[in-house]
């Protein structure tokens, strides 16, 4: 029976080890110049970062995010966290979502700073989501231009957005997005629970 037992988790392995693994990632905007060839000037396909796992979607076409920016040329009032570039949303966006359909995101976080042309009042909301199913969120004002702030979500999630408030040209920043896809956990579940039950019959002959 112990030799059964030793296949059966042997199996189990064989299942966790076929799940994708953990993977800390970090999206600097500085992988890429911010004028791509053949594209508008300052942006960037939304499969650009697809071999990292995850897909940018701009609410506004769904295809492409815009405001890619190279610092003060740009007249942001901006300077990337981790090199010049980075992700800006003007008049035209607000608002992104990240996607990913290899597991999901836990943790994710990103940095977040207001920018010229925008209110004192503004702020900037970081939202998870399960299966379309919202998880968390949080909300944090961005006062002063080019004063860098943390946001972060703690919650399993397969889908993160964000957004900015206010009707300015061009609100707010983001840089340095990191984050972990992980199985998910319904998918350790139930491999955990097929290992209980096997071992719990074997037990019983």
């Amino acid at each position: 029976m112990k030799t059964m037992i030793d296949k059966a988790a042997t199996a189990l392995a064989l299942v966790l080890l076929s799940c994708p693994l953990a993977s800390g990632t970090t999206i600097t905007f500085d992988e890429f110049p911010a004028d791509q060839a053949g594209l508008p000037s300052g942006t960037l396909p939304a499969t650009r970062y697809a071999f990292l796992g995850v897909t940018f979607m701009g609410t506004d076409d769904g295809s492409a995010w815009s405001g890619l920016s190279a610092g003060d040329p740009g007249n942001w009032g901006l300077e990337g966290t981790n090199g010049t570039n980075f992700s800006g949303y003007n008049g035209s966006s607000y608002s992104m979502k990240l996607l990913t359909s290899t597991g999901a995101f836990s943790p994710f976080r990103l940095d977040v700073a207001r920018s010229n042309g925008s209110s004192s009042s503004d702020t900037f909301t970081l939202q998870g989501y399960r299966h379309g199913v919202l998880v968390e969120s949080t909300t944090v004002p961005l006062n002063i231009i080019n004063m860098w702030k943390t946001v972060s979500l703690i919650m399993v999630a397969d889908e993160v957005r964000w957004n900015g408030t206010g009707n300015d040209f061009h609100p707010y920043g983001i840089d340095n997005l990191n984050f972990t896809i992980v199985p998910e956990p319904s998918t350790l579940t139930l491999a955990a629970m097929g290992f209980i039950g096997l071992a719990w019959r074997l037990r019983r002959r």
